[in-house]
Order: C-alpha cells, then sequence, then structure tokens
C-alpha cells in the first residue's frame, strides 16, 4: 500500500484487525476477498446459520471497495437504454430490480447491526458534459420511465459547471464503503463467520477438491470456494482474460471554499468527473472520482490524473486543502454486466466480476446471489448475470476491440526502447536494459533499488511503471505487481522474478548493469 495515495474511505475508518491464518484447516465454505462482496456473502451464510471462513490478502477494504466514490445507486451511467437496444425491456427491468434490492439490503443491515457509516439518501444524477452528449442523457431518461424508474430530467441545471442537462434516479443512497463492511464483518464473525486477514491464498490445486493454498505456507480444503476478488483467482474454463476489461480511476478528497448542492453526480463523455458530498463531523467533504483509462495505458506521469481532478474541484468549488488521493482497478464486461454465479456448470466454485465502476451495489448484490446459491442451490437473477449470457455476441465491437488492444498493447511493449539508470531519482521506476534484458527498476526513499523481471508473468507483455501508485502495470490484461515483483491483482498467478536488490549508489559504482 502506498501511504501518499490512500483513500479518504481508508484513512477515516478504523476496523477491528482480524488475525493471519497460522495453520491448515478444512471448511465448508471458503471466501476469498474482504471486499464488500465477500463481507456480504460472509454476512448471508452467517445469517443462514453456515460458518464460512473468509480470507483477505490485506486488511478488509484493501482492495477497490476501500477506494471508491461512496455511491450506492442503481443509476450506473449511460446503462438502461444500451440495454435494453441489447436485450429488451424485461432485462433491463430485472437489473435495475436486482440492484434496487441490493441497496435495500444495505440500508436493513445498517438499521439491524446498528452500524455507523453515514448512509444517506441521496438523487444520483448523469448529466451531459457537452452539447453532444444530450441525446444521449434523453434517451437514458426515457428508458427509465419506461422501466418505472422514479426520475427526473432537469433541462437547465446550476452544477456542476459545463452542465448541459441531467438525468436523476431519486431514492438511491451515499455512505462510508469502509465502515459499512467493517461493521457487517464484526456482525458476520458474531454470526459464526471466521475472518483471517494478511492471508493471500496464491493456489487451487484441485477444482473438484478445492485444497487453496496460502503465501504463508497454509492449507484449506473447502466445499464450497467464493472467488470475491474483483479479477476470479481462478479462471475456469471461462477465460475470462479476454472477457474483463481492466480500468483504473482516480480520486480526490478536499476540503472546499464554496458550497454546492447535495446529491451524486457523473458525466457521460471523457474524461470522467463523478462527485459526491460527504460528511464528517458535520463538516462537508467534496469527492472527485474520475480519469478512467485502461490499465497500463494512461499518462506517463500518473499524478497528473489527480492533478486534473483537483482543478476540477478547484473549478466547481474552490479547493482549501487536498484531504487525500488514490485509486482503483475495476473490470468491464462486453455488455456491462457483471458475471455473477458459478464458474462452470454445477460447479461448487462461484464468481463474481465485471462491476465496471459500481461494485457497492454489485457487490451486495453478488453477496447475496452467492449466498443463496450455496445454501439452497438457486438464487434469483441467476440467469441475468450468468457467465454463458450472449454478451460477446451483443457487444462484438467492444468484444473484438477488448482482444486486439491486448495483442497491441503485448507487441507495442517488445518494440519500446529502455531508459538509462543515470539520475534515477529517489521513487522513479524506469524499464532499462539489465544483464542484456529488459528490466524495471525501482530506487526507494532509501536508495535501495530492486530489479525485476518486466515481463507480467501472465502472457509476457512488457510492464509499465505506475508513478501514483508506485506499481508495475501491464497494459493488455491488467496485471499489477509491486516493486518487489508481488503480486497485486490481476490475471497473473506468478510473483515477478527479482534480478537485482541493493544500494542504487553500489551498482552504479560497479556498472551491473
Amino acid at each position: 500500500m502506498n501511504a501518499d495515495t490512500l483513500s479518504y474511505w481508508r484513512m477515516t475508518a478504523s476496523g477491528k484487525n482480524y488475525p493471519r491464518l497460522e495453520k491448515d484447516l478444512e471448511t465448508d465454505i471458503l471466501i476469498i476477498g474482504g471486499g464488500i462482496t465477500g463481507v456480504t456473502c460472509a454476512y448471508c451464510l452467517a445469517q443462514k446459520g453456515q460458518r464460512p471462513v473468509l480470507i483477505e490478502a490485506e486488511a478488509l477494504c484493501g482492495g477497490t471497495t476501500g477506494n471508491t466514490t461512496g455511491k450506492l445507486t442503481i443509476q450506473h451511467d449511460i446503462f438502461y437504454s444500451n440495454t435494453i437496444d441489447k436485450y429488451g425491456e424485461d432485462v433491463a427491468r430485472e437489473y435495475a430490480q436486482s440492484q434496487s434490492e441490493a441497496i435495500e439490503f444495505v440500508r436493513r443491515a445498517v438499521e439491524k447491526e446498528s452500524i455507523d457509516c453515514q448512509l444517506a439518501d441521496s438523487t444520483a444524477y448523469v448529466y451531459a458534459s457537452t452539447k453532444w452528449d444530450i441525446e444521449t442523457v434523453e434517451m437514458e431518461y426515457e428508458a427509465a420511465k419506461r422501466l418505472g424508474i422514479d426520475a427526473e430530467f432537469i433541462k437547465e441545471p446550476d452544477f456542476p459547471a459545463e452542465n448541459y442537462g441531467m438525468l436523476g434516479f431519486k431514492n438511491q443512497a451515499v455512505f462510508h464503503s469502509v465502515r459499512y463492511v467493517n461493521g457487517l464483518a464484526e456482525a458476520a464473525v458474531s454470526g459464526g463467520a471466521e475472518i483471517y486477514c494478511d492471508t493471500k491464498a496464491i493456489k487451487l490445486d484441485n477444482e473438484d477438491i478445492k485444497i487453496i493454498h496460502c503465501e504463508n505456507g497454509a492449507i484449506i480444503r473447502a466445499k464450497h470456494l467464493v472467488m470475491a476478488t474483483q479479477y476470479p483467482f481462478y479462471d475456469g474454463p471461462n477465460l475470462f482474460y479476454n472477457r474483463l476489461y481492466p480500468k483504473r480511476a482516480y480520486g480526490v478528497a478536499a476540503k472546499v471554499k464554496r458550497d454546492w448542492p447535495d446529491g451524486s453526480y457523473i458525466n457521460v463523455s471523457d474524461p470522467a468527473r463523478s462527485i459526491r458530498t460527504h460528511v464528517e463531523n458535520g463538516e462537508r467533504i467534496l469527492i472527485v472520482v474520475g480519469e478512467s483509462h485502461e490499465t497500463g495505458r494512461g499518462e506517463k506521469d500518473m499524478y497528473k490524473h489527480h492533478e486534473n481532478l483537483i482543478t476540477f474541484a478547484e473549478s466547481i468549488a474552490g479547493v482549501e486543502q487536498v484531504l487525500a488521493r488514490w485509486s482503483a482497478q475495476d473490470y468491464e464486461t462486453p455488455d456491462q454486466i457483471p458475471y455473477i454465479g458459478r464458474i462452470s456448470d454445477n460447479s461448487n466454485i462461484y464468481v463474481a466480476t465485471g462491476y465496471r465502476k459500481w461494485g457497492l451495489s454489485n457487490g451486495s448484490l453478488a453477496g447475496i446471489m452467492i449466498a443463496d446459491l450455496i445454501s439452497q442451490g438457486n438464487c434469483r437473477y441467476e440467469s441475468l448475470y450468468s457467465r454463458t449470457r450472449k454478451d460477446q455476441i451483443s457487444s462484438l465491437g467492444k468484444t473484438l476491440y477488448g482482444v486486439t488492444s491486448a495483442v497491441k498493447e503485448l507487441i507495442k511493449s517488445k518494440l519500446e526502447g529502455a531508459e538509462s539508470i543515470a539520475d534515477l531519482m529517489p521513487g522513479e521506476g524506469r524499464v532499462i536494459n539489465f544483464e542484456g534484458k529488459k528490466a524495471g527498476i525501482y530506487r526507494d526513499e532509501n536508495d535501495n533499488v530492486t530489479i525485476i523481471d518486466i515481463m507480467c508473468t501472465h502472457m509476457s507483455t512488457n510492464l509499465n511503471f505506475n508513478t501514483a501508485e508506485k506499481t508495475w502495470d501491464c497494459p493488455a490484461h491488467g496485471g499489477r505487481f509491486d516493486t518487489e515483483g508481488r503480486l497485486l491483482e490481476g490475471p497473473p498467478k506468478n510473483d515477478l522474478e527479482i534480478y537485482f536488490k541493493g544500494k542504487y549508489s553500489d551498482l552504479v559504482e560497479k556498472k551491473k548493469y
């Protein structure tokens, strides 16, 4: 975790410290992933009398759940008009209904478990940030009306600036996602669930027997395996790397000088701007998230994405103090509908992924659905979110773009040149030539350098250095590694090989490059 890019939610939350798993164990249900999906699933199973085990590689909410905007809404950008065109009104209506049920689940859980997470009602707006987007927003409004969604269209809104018309979904919500998940986790444990943090699963030995090996040597045997890990821990027969498109987005939290209307907002066009209000100790905080791009393909200086968001916040409310800046990774499916359910027919391995940037409602829904699949063998909405739907056919253009762009990035990465090691600054990473091979070098603030194999362990695409997060990111399929070569997320299974560790001054003096 890079302390310079710690999210506002993680910065302001304090949760229970769960132990590391130090022994082998057997369980009926193992959940891998301690974000909103995994914890919701554990809570629901505990409520049904089950005793699931949940493991998390870091702390709870160490992944995308701790790095969101904090919106809880069925308003998922421009979604319903597109879905009606592809699948018809019934599918679009079912999606809206399932997401609404997930939001109501959160509301009930907050009340039942007395979770202090600043849950507040909010209208969720999507707006036209250019005059060419007005028709798109109007079409989404017409789709919402056809589906019976409580929506309004505002022709000449006062906020945000450069707003040419916006659609609002009423009766939505915002909350502090980390405080919510921490509270739900405590309730799950009280109901019989077990939670272990700092326990990273690295290998599934056998799909049928489900023997899971952890990084620290512990082995877990389970009858049911839930992969609540954003990118599936185990792919099965699905080739998810061709069906999930990784994107990163950035966030800032700020104290501002001028007042602004309540509500949450997102624009239609790029660059993305997602805005909401958070109230902390009576003080209103402005949250701005956006600058989305394919993982590994953003600005060379990733800090520019944060600076662009701060500039936007300044334009709409005047920035007094930046409190936090962060980033997160999400995955899109071809048709924008997540995959939730069994990884293959009749399997007891379950997947939940492809939330796009709407993981708080989708993750809650996934936890509910998978708990039902485990406890009763079926669940409502199973076919809607099935991995077997015709999503690649209904969204052929996006599917082809996802496949071809990954191939192009692989080829491009092999053709790009290397840089000199000279004048490498503390906190900087570069691609260099080391002993006749392309490699990645990183120098920390204490003059230590680590040189690693630059090829992603998934499909050998050369990695790019992310200056904001201090990570090595794959531009093909979104694999990410820390500066020590340790796998953080994405389709790769293995860490990167380390070529050299030592002092930068020693490396330069002895010319070990």
